[in-house]
């Protein structure tokens, strides 16, 4: 059970739940933030402040695998905000590195000024699952 602080209670879940602000065919495992109507949507770039990574249940869960991770505009999604998750890697990605977002909500190494989602925590190729240590930030500008 987590602290009380101010009257409410901390909550301690790595999960949040938010609606889509646009449908997506597969959302799993793909970085998202904040549309300007408070939705999530999928991150294209790392330009503005990240959420979370789409957790791999996220989406439809149609066993058949023919809609899996399809969500439509309105429906929840599960994201994780904090710990360690996975995301698609667009590019390499070397352990330690820093994170963004790139088209598409796939892994890219951040650059200078970029918001970042996570460090990596394997070496991975692009289409592989990047390990993140989430720790969102802005990267210092050059």
């Amino acid at each position: 059970m987590g602290k009380n602080f101010n009257g409410t209670q901390i909550n301690q879940s790595p999960t949040i739940s938010e609606k889509a602000g646009a449908d997506v065919a597969d959302i799993r495992n793909l970085i998202l933030k904040y549309d300007t109507d408070g939705n999530v949507v999928v991150a294209a770039d790392g330009t503005a402040p990240l959420l979370g990574v789409s957790i791999i249940e996220g989406g439809c869960n149609d066993i058949s695998g023919v809609e899996a991770g399809k969500v439509n505009k309105g429906e929840d999604v599960d994201i994780l905000i904090k710990d360690i998750g996975f995301v698609i890697a667009s590019a390499e990605i070397k352990k330690g590195q820093e994170v963004t977002a790139t088209t598409g909500g796939k892994a890219a190494v951040a650059t200078a000024g970029d918001y970042v989602i996570g460090v990596a925590l394997n070496n991975v190729s692009a289409g592989g699952y990047s390990r993140l240590q989430l720790s969102k930030y802005q990267k210092a500008k050059a």
